[in-house]
Formats: structure tokens, sequence, C-alpha cells
């Protein structure tokens, strides 16, 4: 593997993993309104943003063939 895709490698998976650590934060985000009553404007604006990064990740998976499936879970146990 020549130098250049390693590091066009490492580049896209520190994007793949920022991604997923924004999906969790944001979904962990958009919970805690949830559950604290908050308005329906501030909730439809997380999911709008957690809808953006789900489809970031997604294309980005894609440009390597690969494909994720990101659920929320009732615990983070």
């Amino acid at each position: 593997m020549k130098p250049q895709m390693i590091v066009e490698l490492e580049e896209w998976g520190l994007r793949v993993s920022r991604l997923i650590e924004l999906v969790a934060l944001t979904n962990q985000t958009l919970k805690m309104h949830r559950e604290s009553g908050d308005s329906w404007l501030m909730i439809t604006q997380y999911e709008q943003l957690l809808a953006e990064h789900q489809q970031e990740l997604d294309e980005l998976l894609k440009t390597r063939g690969l494909t994720l499936k990101v659920t929320p879970t009732d615990s983070a146990a």
C-alpha cells in the first residue's frame, strides 16, 4: 500500500470515528431533552442534527463499500 493511501485511510478513519462520536452525543442530548419535556422546536432541531450526522456517516462508509446500522438503546449498559 502506498504511503498516500495509508494517510487517506487514516484520515477516513478519524472522520468515521468523529461522526460516530457525534451521533452518540447528539442521541444522548436528544434523549435528555425528550425526558425533560423540552420544547418541540429544540427536539426537532436535535432530530435533524442527528439525521445529518447519520447521513454523513453513511455516505462516508459507502466510499469504502461499508454500511453501519446505528440504533439507540434504552440504556447505555
